[in-house]
């Protein structure tokens, strides 16, 4: 199964090492699944993380988020961006997420963000092929 974690997920996942986000990627990147990713999704990840409030709730280094970051790409399936491709949601920054998870051909997206889970997006994604999960759904996916 191809999955795309939105950034929240990730950004939750180096925060705490603690919590189900953290649980999920790991899961995730041991499993026979695919994580996709976009250098898109990568750079916003790394501009989030270097946010003065994040720093000091996580404490790393720039090099904890620049390891993060790679190995998320290595562990993970980049694919290019076609900015071309439509992607209907409320909020523009969330257009790289979509983007990156109908690029990547992902089945499912995991996501706390509940435009994911309302028209036009819902619609959009479903239209795809693209099943839209919290992190507990799909971490019980995972595990079944």
């Amino acid at each position: 199964m191809r999955v795309v974690l939105d950034t929240n997920i990730l950004v939750r996942a180096f925060v705490s090492s603690d919590g189900l986000a953290y649980d999920l990627v790991q899961t995730l990147l041991a499993s026979e699944h695919v994580l996709v990713i976009s250098n898109e999704m990568l750079a916003e990840l790394t501009r989030v993380l270097r946010y003065s409030r994040l720093q000091a709730e996580h404490g790393e280094a720039e090099e904890g988020v620049y390891d993060f970051a790679t190995l998320l790409r290595h562990a993970g399936e980049p694919v290019p961006l076609d900015m071309l491709t439509v992607a209907p949601i409320r909020d523009p920054a969330d257009v790289i997420v979509l983007q990156t998870a109908i690029c990547g051909e992902a089945k499912i997206l995991c996501t706390m963000d509940r435009d994911f889970y309302a028209p036009p997006a819902s619609i959009f994604l479903a239209e795809q092929g693209i099943t839209v999960l919290t992190d507990a759904q799909l971490i019980r996916a995972l595990r079944h």
